[in-house]
Order: C-alpha cells, then structure tokens, then sequence
C-alpha cells in the first residue's frame, strides 16, 4: 500500500512537473510582443494609425513615435475626407496603450499637411544664443516635417511644452518645389560651434539645404530658426539629393548628402568642406550615404565614421567605415554587404537591400558590456515565393544586423523567423531602450516602399536579451487588427475626372502616349476609360488639354487602382522614354465624383464622333447644393432635352470640400455655333426663367458663375 502511494505519489508529481510547471516556464519565457498596431481610436478618440513608425525616442521618463502616412489610404482617403497627418503618439507606461500626443495637420496653423513624422529627437540645450551657459540644461522634444502644396513646399518644427503638454509649432523655411526640390528634414544635430561658442540645433531641410535654431527663452517652442541657411550658399543652390544623415565626431559637425560626407567650418559664417566622395550616381528616392553613427576608432585615437551607401535600385546596401588618419582626413573601408548577409541568413537570392533609416543604434550588451549597434534594413526576394510581402518583391520578416567592436555581424529578425501566416513587419527602422526600467527594448518600423500600406505601422518590444540573441524569445501572441475600410469608400461606382496640360510641342507625345500605352495599361487594373477630348476653344496653351474621365469600382478601388498603375513595371518604362520626358507643364487635375441619381447612364453620345460636348462645373453657395441638384432633376434636364442639348452625364463630387458645392455635368450639341443657340433659346425660354426665379427666390444658388468647356473627342476614345 506504501508502496503504492508512493508510486501514485511520484506519477502524479510528474505529471506536475510536465504540465503545470512546464505552462509556468512557458509563461514565464522572454516573448516578442506587439506594443503598437496601427488602427484604432485612443483613449481620448484620436485616430492611432500610421503606414510607418519613423523614430523612437525616450523623453522625459516616457517613450515617443513619429509615425507617417506613405501609401495610406487615410492620407489620400480618409472617411472624414480631411487628410489624415502624421502624428507623434505617446506611451506612458511599458504595458500600455499608446496616445495621440500631436496631430501635425492640425496644429500647423496654416492649413498644411505632412505625410511623415521625418524626424524626431530630444535635444538638450546648455548654451545660448550668446554663447554662454544656461543657468540650467533645457530638455526638449523636437519634431519636424516637410510639406508639399502646388507650387511649395515647407519644413515644419514643433516643439513639446512637456509642462502643459503641448506643442508650440513655428515653419522653419518655405519655398517652391520646382526643379525636383524636395522638403525633406531627414535628420538634426544639436552642436556647439568651436569658434563662435553658440550652441546650434543643425537641421537638414532635404534639398533646400541646412539651417540651423538657437536656444531663445522668449519665443514659443524656445527655438529661433536662423533666416539665412548654413549650406547652400547662394551660388551654389539646392543640393541634388536630399541630406539623410549628421552626427558629431572628432570635435566636429558632419553631414551626408548624395555621395559625399561634408565637414562644418565653424565661425559667424560658417562653410562646408568635403571629406570624402564615392563618386557614383545616386538615386534620390534611394538615397546614397545613410545612418552616420559615431564609433570608437578601432585602429586608434578618435571616432571612425560608419554609414550605410546605397546608392539606387541595385543596392547592396554596403556598410563602410572611415577612420581618421591622424591628420584631419579619413580612410575608407569595406566592412558587410546587407545583401550578403541576408542571403546567408534567408539561403535565397537577393536582389535589392536597403538598410539605416536612421542611425545605427547602439547599446551595450548586458552579458559583455560591449557597445554594439543595430542596423534595420529590408530586401527584395528573387522570383515569387512565399516569404514575400504580398504583391511585392520585399521578404515580408523585420531583419535587423547586430554590429560588434570586432566588426563581426549577425543577422537577427523581430518576432523570429518570417513563416507564412505570421504578421508582415517588413523593415525595422527605429529602435529605442525602454525608459520604464524594465530591460526591454522597443523597435518600430514597416517601410512602405510604393506599396499600399493601409494601418501596417507596428512597434515591437521583447527583453534587451532577446533582441541581441543572448535569448530566445517566442512569438507573438497578439493577433494584428484588421484594416478597416470606410463603408462609404467602397460604395460605387465613382469616375475621375482628370485634366492633362501639355508644355508646348509637347501636346503630340502626350496624346501618342495616351494612345498607345496609357489607355491599354488602365485596363489592366480595372480603370475602365469612358472617353478621352480635347478642348475646341480658347488659345493655344488652353487647347493643349487632354481631358478625360474613368470609372472605377469604388473610392478605394480607384486610390488601389493608381498604385498598381503606377507601380505597373511597363508604365515604368514608358515613363523613361525619351520620346514621353517632360511631356506635362503642372501637376494633372484630378475630381472623383459620384453619379447623381437622375444622370443618364454613360454611351449615350459620349464618344460619337458628330457633335461637341461641353463639360460644366457649377459650384453651390454653402447649403445651396441639394437646390441646385433638385432644379437640375425637376426642371433643367427637360429643358435641355427641349432646346436640343443631349443630356449625357451628371455628377456630384466626392472629396471634400467640393462635395458640398460642385455640379459636374456633361451635355451634347450638334456643332459649336448650334450650342450657342441652344443656350440663347434656353435663357429666353418663360419656363426657365420662371424656374430660376423661383430656386433662387431665398437667395442665389452659386457663388461663382459656371465654368464651361467645349470637348471633341480623341480617337482614342472608346465607342
């Protein structure tokens, strides 16, 4: 009996140490786990959202990110049709939920939008603008972005009142974006000039150039953005590419900008001197010299330089290193390929890599105490199998290099090794040490790379151990939120109006390219052409129009509908024909728009080759549109019909503001000078002028008279 209880005894201590313990340990085992995913309303009902985490940065015993909207349905879309801008959001606590803390769009003050949350940092002020020491050290959060109008653009800074919990927004320089000027402010370096004493935030503005802001108590924010920018002087201009990186090393300010790393002179005026040039053509959207970090020197005294060249679309993403020679110059070095070393990692080829969206980050290693830095990168996968992103080329894991003193690397992913079923990550490009003592580390990324990315932002955290590979850590347990569409984007159909303006000579090339390329290309991704027309009156430069319109499924279907078309790999091509280059004199225009209930269905004489058309735009006082629409419907289309105007189409806008104000409609007249009589019968006719008088007896309808334009249509137009 003994005997037996103590064999029960021992089974079922066993069975313990199998099931229970074993569920312990597993609980108690390092995890990867989600921090943020893109796609929700905080706390305070704030849109949480974003395509792409940009920073991360600890501030003030709490943890910030900058996100962006590239490729973000919320950005071109969004459901209260007001451009959703990139935002800071805030997390308060290790465990917790992240907070909108600024919405950039809507705190500018001057109605602009910012796509990205370029650059964010904390930056500690000890100088003034006198060059002498403040009474106390001066913390604060500084974030910029660039925006992009018609003909500008414009950098933007905001700066945290971390005592009210605000953010004091000033524009740090504007100007026009012809020429290929992109406003960019990619990175910024609080520096304190060696000649003048004047401690500087040096801030890169993309093409415009440098400027740099002082420590200024008296103003909102607390910095004074220099009128005058460091570089470009005059007669040099903007600069080709836009600056990705700057960092301080050997006692002075350093900067990248296309294939070249440039060395402030410091005084009252200060210049830049090239220190190194790589000589190889750069890719602008790609970038050249990325992710300047400051290390240890490890063939002596001083700090080597160690960046990330990718110069275009073939990049291997090469890491070099410059050490200092000891007397003032540098020499360079090979250190690893990305591409290389994901290829050993993943046993597949690779064709593309990009890597350093930021700076390598460094950290200590909590075993050595060795400084190492972690390198976020991403890469294209030959052929198509099923570790690729989903209509893309880029391996679809979050791949990060760990770099060790003894220059060694080691190839590392967020969330383990990618498997079909796990969430798509892409690309880590922000890493940052939790400030909430808890030994974690936090990294956010995706990188949208031209692709729709609706909601794909996302911030990982896991034990500093298992980031460096001391531990394993599991897999995620939380399960990604879905992307939700606005009910309303994917009502349909909606057609796009669209209007092309040809520089001059150019007006032949366009319409050969829309004849034998664009229109086939638009039937690949469900952009179904209702016609295509050229203006009959007006002079030369107002003939030189295409003017056409397409029908898509939906809303959204028409912002996927562009991507894919853009993206589309012979339209790509055609674009680099010579025969196609500078073909457009602005920007093509472009109105969706909604069939109003009582538009007669589309083939009635839209493309006949007898007759002209004549496309109007009537814009409504406020509250005046559903008049408008019900006078259209009850009384003008009748009266058309009656004094030979054929009534073809009539829309309503979609996108805000327009959809509260514009008629769009499209009627037919056998000739030009018999549309003219036309109108003349119709405004003399007692019905009309009845009608009219009794629509607008509370007031006129339109706050504008109505646009009109003459169309004959292309051949290329669809019969």
């Amino acid at each position: 009996m003994v005997r037996l209880l103590s064999g029960c005894l021992i089974h079922l201590l066993l069975l313990l140490l199998s099931t229970g313990f074993a569920n312990l340990n597993a609980d108690e085992a390092p995890r990867w786990a989600l921090s943020y995913d893109a796609g929700y309303r905080d706390a305070n009902g704030a849109y949480a959202g974003g395509s792409e985490i940009m920073h991360l940065v600890a501030h003030q015993g709490k943890l910030y990110a900058a996100n962006g909207y590239w490729m973000d349905a919320h950005w071109v879309i969004p459901p209260n049709f007001q451009k959703q801008s990139a935002q800071v959001l805030r997390l308060d606590k290790s465990d917790g939920s992240w907070q909108v803390d600024l919405e950039a769009g809507a705190t500018n003050g001057y109605d602009l939008r910012y796509m990205k949350g370029n650059i964010l940092k904390s930056v500690t002020f000890s100088y003034g603008a006198d060059g002498k020491p403040l009474e106390r050290p001066v913390n604060l959060l500084v974030m910029a972005a660039g925006a992009t109008f018609e003909r500008g653009g414009a950098v933007s800074a905001w700066v945290r009142d971390d005592t009210k919990g605000t953010w004091d927004h000033s524009i740090v320089r504007h100007g026009a974006n012809s020429g290929g000027i992109r406003w960019v402010p990619r990175d910024m370096e609080l520096y304190r000039d060696k000649e003048t004493g004047v401690e500087r935030l040096i801030l890169l503005l993309g093409n415009p150039g440098v400027v740099s802001g002082v420590y200024d108590p008296n103003i909102p924010g607390k910095i004074r953005w220099e009128t005058v920018l460091e570089y470009p002087f005059p007669d040099i201009g903007s600069v080709s590419t836009r600056p990705l990186g700057i960092v301080q090393a050997n006692n002075s300010l350093l900067f990248s900008v296309d294939d070249a790393i440039l060395r402030r002179n410091d005084g009252i005026r200060p210049s830049y001197t090239e220190i190194v040039r790589l000589a190889d053509d750069v890719d602008t959207d790609v970038g050249g010299i990325r992710g300047l970090t400051a290390i240890k020197n490890p063939n002596g005294p001083g700090q080597s330089i160690l960046f990330l060249w990718a110069p275009g679309g073939r990049s291997t993403s090469q890491v070099k290193r410059l050490d200092p020679d000891g007397r003032g110059g540098y020499s360079l070095h090979d250190e690893e390929s990305m591409m290389e070393l994901m290829e050993k990692h993943l046993g597949r080829d690779v064709t593309y890599t990009l890597g350093a969206h930021n700076m390598m980050y460094p950290i200590h290693d909590p075993q050595s105490g060795e400084l190492v830095h972690l390198i976020g990168f991403q890469g294209n996968l030959a052929g198509k199998n099923n570790l690729q992103w989903t209509g893309s080329r880029l391996y679809a894991g979050a791949l990060y290099a760990i770099r060790r003193a003894d220059q060694t690397y080691s190839i590392h992913e967020v969330n383990n090794a990618y498997s079909p079923g796990k969430p798509t990550l892409v690309s880590p490009r922000a890493f940052c040490l939790s400030p909430f003592e808890d030994n974690a580390l936090f990294i956010g990324g995706h990188d949208s790379s031209n692709r729709i990315s609706d909601d794909m932002a996302w911030i990982c955290k896991a034990p500093l151990e298992v980031v460096l590979g001391i531990k394993k850590g599991l897999d995620l347990i939380e399960k990604p939120l879905e992307s939700e569409i606005a009910e309303k984007l994917q009502e349909g159909p909606v057609y796009e109006l669209r209007i092309y303006k040809a520089n001059e000579n150019r007006f032949d090339h366009l319409i050969t390219r829309f004849r034998e390329y664009t229109d086939r290309i638009f039937s690949k991704y469900d952009m179904q052409s209702i016609g295509y027309w050229v203006p009959t009156d007006g002079t030369v430069r107002q003939k030189r129009r295409i003017v056409y319109i397409l029908k898509h499924p939906s809303r959204y279907a028409a912002y996927s509908n562009w991507i894919h078309f853009t993206n589309d790999r012979e339209w790509q091509r055609v674009l680099e024909m010579p025969t196609f280059k500078g073909l457009l004199a602005e920007k093509p225009t472009s109105l969706f728009m909604n069939e109003t209930e009582y538009s007669n269905q589309f083939g009635k004489g839209f493309n006949e080759k007898a007759g002209i058309l004549e496309l109007r735009t009537y814009t409504a006082r406020e509250g005046k549109l559903s008049t408008l629409k019900d006078r259209f419907q009850n009384h003008t289309t009748a009266l058309f019909e009656k004094h030979g105007m054929a009534n073809l189409a009539y829309w309503t806008a979609f996108d805000a503001p327009e959809n509260k104000t514009t008629l769009i409609y499209m009627i037919q007249h056998k000739n030009r000078e018999q549309a003219n009589a036309n109108w003349k019968a119709f405004l003399s006719d007692p019905d009309w002028q009845q009608v009219s008088a009794e629509s607008t007896s509370g007031g006129k309808l339109l706050a504008k008279p109505p646009e009109s334009l003459y169309l004959r249509p292309l051949d290329i137009s669809v019969p």
